[in-house]
């Protein structure tokens, strides 16, 4: 068999396309041994397959050359989804959000209601449900404006996205059932996934996540349930596939969705710039002593530059530490490095549109410095600020 490793599912590489229509074939590989799996996804020079539930990632140069030429023919018919994105302007210059509010009378359009297929489609102004279920629409209009809230986020952040600002909705579908959920490939005890396959795709949400339940024949919101967490699965649906680079993916991806996601939120505001809810996650328990990651004060870290380029099923594996560690990097970035004024990563992030790869990706980052001299500057940056970082 093939030294495959399971890929872990905190960020599926599946579009729900994919999940539908991918057909299986036999793969080789350069010792002739066989697997029977599907191609859902090319990253880097890795082949991700899904064999069963698991996904893994086998590494093309490895595979027959029958299989490296269907991955070729694979790729350029892989569908994209960027019309427009060259007629938006991305945001640069602008200052940095410290309030982010959503409207919460938004309307609420009923696209369909078909109860023979048990389809419901209902639509915000930037996103699409997709419900096994019938609801109202002020069920509807209650939980979509976090999904509104998250959106306008990304929109003031000066960090060049373009993916917010796309006019077509981003779709979002919705389980009664946690069972039904699990069935379309949630992960089990998961509060959402974001499914995506070259940065294009769909979030799937059980409709307890949303603080939706059942009342008699109808249905409700429990307004004493806000589920911030699945702000993180909506900032990686609307960030830029750019940024999901190697060298990128992982310690900024997680980091920005970890940023967002601790961000103060409360009924259609986000409180930018919470330091203290941030660190409590990381450092803590979380806010309410729920969903922190508890790695104390005291952070003892891996060495920066294999951190930046570690594998993502190497990032995922220990997700704790990575995580924790990849929202208060993410933080050093936007409001310590420098003058506070971001102007690092907004290079940094420049090279990702233009392609740039490592190690010449990282001068923006570096600044001028060694890697040495940057993990001090994070050390210093934090440990004013009441937690060490220990890089290895």
């Amino acid at each position: 068999m093939f030294p495959l490793r399971n890929w872990t599912f905190f960020l599926l590489s599946i579009s729900w396309a994919a999940l539908s229509h991918a057909e299986q074939r036999t793969w080789t590989n350069s010792e002739g041994k066989t697997i029977d799996a599907e191609l859902i996804e090319v990253s880097g020079e890795n082949a991700i397959l899904k064999m069963g539930p698991n996904n893994f990632e086998v590494p093309i140069a490895s595979l027959s050359s029958p299989d490296r030429e269907f991955i070729k023919d694979w790729e350029k018919s892989a569908p994209t989804d960027t019309a427009g994105d060259s007629d938006i302007q991305p945001v640069w210059d602008a200052e940095w959000p410290k309030l982010v509010s959503a409207d919460v009378s938004q309307d609420i359009e009923v696209i369909k209601e078909d109860e023979d297929k048990g389809e419901y489609i209902y639509a915000s102004e930037h996103y699409e449900f997709i419900c096994d279920v019938k609801l109202n629409t002020s069920v509807v209009r209650r939980f979509s404006v976090l999904f509104e809230a998250t959106n306008q986020f990304c929109r003031e952040l000066p960090l060049g996205m373009v993916k917010p600002f796309r006019e077509e909705r981003h779709k979002i579908h919705l389980f009664e059932t946690r069972e039904a959920y699990y069935e379309k490939g949630g992960p089990p005890g998961s509060a959402g996934v974001y499914i995506s396959r070259d940065g294009e795709g769909d979030i799937l949400v059980p409709l307890t996540s949303l603080g939706v339940k059942q009342v008699g024949s109808n249905y409700s919101v429990d307004y004493d349930k806000e589920n911030t967490t699945l702000s993180h699965e909506i900032t990686h649906q609307i960030t830029d596939p750019e940024y999901y680079a190697i060298g990128s993916r992982g310690w900024f991806t997680e980091g920005l969705a970890e940023y967002i996601a601790s961000s103060g939120y409360r009924s259609g505001k986000f409180n930018v710039d919470d330091l203290r809810a941030l660190k409590e996650k990381v450092t803590a328990y979380g806010e309410n002593n729920t969903g922190g990651r508890a790695l104390g004060e005291t952070i003892i870290a891996p060495d920066l530059q294999e951190y930046f380029m570690q594998p993502y099923e190497d990032f995922v594996a220990n997700a704790n530490l990575n995580y924790g560690l990849a929202a208060l990097i993410a933080y050093y970035f936007f409001h310590m490095d420098g003058e506070g004024e971001a102007k690092n990563i907004k290079a940094f992030l420049k090279g990702l549109k233009e392609g740039k790869k490592a190690p010449e990706m990282f001068e923006p980052l570096l600044a001028g410095r060694s890697w040495d001299e940057m993990e001090e500057d994070i050390y210093r940056g934090w440990r004013s600020r009441g937690v060490e970082i220990k890089f290895r």
